[in-house]
C-alpha cells in the first residue's frame, strides 16, 4: 500500500519543483531597474521592476529615484495592489486600496516632477514596510499602452474560460444528473468567475456584492478540494463524510466566511488549503483513478506558480510584470480546471462508448432473438406439419382395415357361409389396429416421459440373441438371411423390455426394407466403456434427403413400398434408446443398403 502512494507524492514533487523552476527562469529574464540607476531607452517595450529601494532613516520611508537621459521621453508607473500611497514632490500619485487586489492601473510621468538638475523623479512610499515585493513597474508610455491592453486580454481571456466551463458544466448536469459531481465542477468554475469578477465589482457600489466577492477566494479554494473528492467518489471516514455532502459543503462555505470576515488581510493566501486537494488526489493516484494522474499534474502546476509568488518575498526576489499579469487574471487556476474539464469530457466519452457498445450488444441480442424466433416459427410450424400429416397417417392406416372389416361384415351378412374365408382378413386387420394403438400410446408415453424403466444389469449378448431369433420367422418368410455375430459380451443397466423392445423394431425394420435374397447383419462389440450393436442391411438404402426424418413419427422413406407396420417402430426405437443414455446413428448409400448403429454405456 505504501508503494502506491510514494509514485504519485514523488510526481508531486517532481512536478512542482519543475513548475517552481520554470517560473524562476522565466521571472528573471525579464530586467530589472535599481533606484538611481539611468533608465535605458534601448527598448521601448521593456517594463522593469524596481529594486534597491532607498531606506531614511529620518524620515522613516522607502524611496525610489528614476533617472532620465532625456525628460522629454514620456514615462509610465504601472502598478497593481500596493499596500500605501505613492507620493511625489508631497502629492499623492498612485492611492492603496482596501480590495483591489487583480487590477493594474497606470500613471504616466509628467516631466515637470523631473529635477531639472539631476534629471530624477523621487517616489516616497508612504509605508514602513519594504516596497520591493510590491508590484510597481517602470515603462515607456508606448510600453504601458502595449502592457496593460495585454493584461485586459488575458484577463478577459481566463474569465470567459471559467464563465464558459461554468455553463458547460451546468448543461452536462441537467442533461445527466445521475453524475452528482458535474454540478460541483459548475460550482467550482463558477467561482473562480466570481473571483475574477472580484477587482470589477468591488470597484461598483453595490453594497450586497461586496462581502460576496471578498469571499470568493476562500470559497474557490474549499470547492478545490471538494472536486477533488467528488469527481472521484472519495469518501471520508465515518460521519465525517457528511461534510462533503450538499448541505455540508454549504455549511462549511457559510462558516469559513465568517471567519474570514474576522482575520487580517494578510493571512488571506490559504495555500495550505491546496494541499488537502493534493491529498485527495494522492489517495486517488493510489487507488487507480481514471484521470488522477492528469488531475494531479493540472493541480500541481497551479500549486507551483502559486508557491512561487509565494515564497517570492522570502528570496527578496522581485516579481515580474508578466507573472503579476498571470496572477491578477487567474491563469494560475486555468491548468487544474482545464485538466477537469478534460476528464469529465473522458468519463463522458467512457460512457458514450459504453453506451454504443450496449446498443450494438442490444442489436446483436435482438437479432438473435429475431433469428432464433424465426427459427422457432419455422420449427413450430414444421412440427405443425408433421403433426398434420402425422394425424393423416393415422386416420388413413385406421380408415384402411375398418373399411376391409366393414367389407367383410357386408359379405357376411349377405353370404353367412363366407365368415369362415373372411375371418382371418378380419382378425389380421383387428391385430393391425391394436399394434398401432399400442404403438401411438408407447409413443406419447414416451415422449412425456411417463414411461417407467426398469433399472436391471441386462446382458445384451443374452438379449439380442433372443431377439434375433424371434426375428428369424420374419426375416425367413421375407427370404431374407439374418446373420448375427457378438465381438464381445456386453452389460449395460436398464429396462430390457423395453430394450428389447427397441432392437426388435430396428431388426424388423431392416428386414422389411430388404429385398429377397438380400441380408441383414447385426454384430455386437465394446468400445470406449460402450457397446455398440450395428445392424447392417443390403436393401434399397435411404436418400440423403431423407435421413435426417427417419425418426420423425410416422415418416417413411420416399419411393419405397409400404410394409406391413405402423412407421412408428424407428421413433420408439429411438425414445428408448435416449432414456437409456444412449443414441443412434444411420449411415446409407442408395442401393447399397442402410446400417444402424446403437450406442450404450456399459458396466465395468
Amino acid at each position: 500500500m505504501k508503494k502506491n502512494y510514494f509514485k504519485p507524492i514523488a510526481v508531486f514533487m517532481l512536478v512542482v519543483f519543475i513548475t517552481f523552476a520554470a517560473c524562476v527562469k522565466l521571472n528573471d529574464s525579464f530586467d530589472t531597474l535599481r533606484s538611481g540607476q539611468v533608465f535605458s531607452l534601448s527598448d521601448k517595450a521593456k517594463i522593469y521592476s524596481l529594486t534597491g529601494y532607498r531606506w531614511d532613516s529620518n524620515t522613516k520611508k522607502y524611496y525610489f529615484d528614476i533617472v532620465v537621459e532625456d525628460i522629454n521621453q514620456p514615462l509610465s508607473l504601472i502598478y497593481g495592489f500596493i499596500p500605501d500611497d505613492i507620493y511625489v514632490n508631497g502629492s499623492a500619485v498612485a492611492r492603496s486600496s482596501d480590495f483591489n487586489y487583480s487590477r493594474f492601473s497606470s500613471i504616466t510621468i509628467d516631466s515637470g516632477w523631473y529635477d531639472k538638475k539631476t534629471n530624477t523623479v523621487e517616489l516616497e512610499f508612504y509605508g514602513k514596510t519594504n516596497p520591493y515585493n510590491q508590484p510597481v513597474y517602470l515603462t515607456t508610455a508606448s510600453g504601458a499602452a502595449t502592457a496593460l491592453p495585454a493584461y485586459y486580454m488575458t484577463f478577459a481571456f481566463t474569465l470567459g474560460i471559467t464563465f464558459i466551463m461554468s455553463l458547460y458544466g451546468l448543461s452536462l448536469y441537467f442533461n445527466k444528473p445521475s453524475e452528482k459531481y458535474i454540478i460541483w465542477f459548475s460550482v467550482y468554475t463558477g467561482a473562480l468567475t466570481l473571483w475574477g469578477l472580484s477587482s470589477l465589482l468591488l470597484d461598483m457600489d453595490w453594497s450586497f456584492i461586496q462581502p460576496l466577492v471578498s469571499h470568493a477566494y476562500g470559497w474557490c479554494a474549499l470547492l478545490d478540494i471538494v472536486i477533488c473528492f467528488k469527481i472521484f467518489d472519495t469518501r471520508l471516514p465515518g460521519k465525517l463524510n457528511w461534510i462533503l455532502s450538499r448541505k455540508g459543503v454549504i455549511t462549511i462555505l457559510l462558516l469559513w466566511a465568517a471567519i474570514e470576515t474576522y482575520l487580517p488581510k494578510t493571512f488571506r493566501d490559504y495555500y495550505f488549503l491546496f494541499f488537502f486537494s493534493i491529498a485527495a488526489l494522492v489517495y486517488a493516484c493510489a487507488k487507480h483513478k481514471k484521470g488522477a494522474w492528469m488531475l494531479l499534474v493540472g493541480h500541481t502546476t497551479s500549486l507551483g506558480m502559486r508557491l512561487f509568488l509565494a515564497v517570492s518575498p522570502v528570496k527578496m526576489t522581485q516579481v515580474s510584470y508578466v507573472l503579476r499579469v498571470m496572477r491578477y487574471s487567474k491563469l494560475f487556476n486555468l491548468p487544474f480546471a482545464i485538466c477537469c474539464m478534460f476528464l469529465i469530457n473522458r468519463l463522458f466519452a467512457e460512457k458514450f462508448s459504453e453506451s454504443e457498445a450496449l446498443a450494438k450488444q442490444l442489436e446483436q441480442t435482438n437479432q438473435m432473438l429475431e433469428t432464433k424466433v424465426s427459427e422457432r416459427t419455422l420449427a413450430l410450424r414444421n412440427e405443425q406439419k408433421q403433426r398434420n400429416t402425422f394425424m393423416m397417417n393415422i386416420f388413413h392406416d385406421l380408415r384402411t382395415p375398418l373399411f376391409v372389416l366393414k367389407g367383410c361384415l357386408e359379405r357376411v351378412n349377405e353370404i353367412p357361409g363366407q365368415l369362415t374365408h373372411e375371418f382371418p382378413v378380419m382378425k389380421d386387420r383387428l391385430d393391425f389396429i391394436q399394434h398401432l394403438v399400442d404403438d401411438l400410446f408407447l409413443m406419447a408415453k414416451l415422449e412425456d416421459k411417463q414411461v417407467i424403466l426398469e433399472t436391471e444389469r441386462v446382458p445384451l449378448d443374452e438379449l439380442l440373441s433372443r431377439v434375433v431369433q424371434a426375428c428369424a420367422v420374419v426375416s425367413e418368410k421375407k427370404e431374407v438371411t439374418l446373420g448375427y455375430k457378438i465381438v464381445n459380451e456386453c452389460v449395460t443397466w436398464g429396462d430390457e423390455f423395453r430394450l428389447e423392445q427397441a432392437l426388435q423394431n430396428l431388426i424388423v425394420n431392416a428386414i422389411y426394407y430388404t429385398k429377397p435374397g438380400g441380408k441383414v447383419s447385426v454384430e455386437l462389440k465394446s468400445a470406449d466403456n460402450n457397446a455398440l450393436i450395428s445392424i447392417a442391411d443390403t436393401g434399397v438404402g435411404i436418400a440423403p434427403e431423407d435421413l435426417d426424418k427417419i425418426f420423425d413419427r410416422y415418416y417413411r422413406v420416399s419411393g419405397i413400398d409400404k410394409h406391413h407396420s405402423t412407421g412408428l417402430g424407428l421413433s420408439i426405437a429411438q425414445e428408448i434408446i435416449h432414456q437409456h443414455q444412449g443414441d443412434i446413428t444411420v449411415k446409407s448409400s442408395l442401393s447399397v443398403g442402410t446400417e444402424f448403429t446403437l450406442r450404450l454405456p456399459v458396466i465395468i
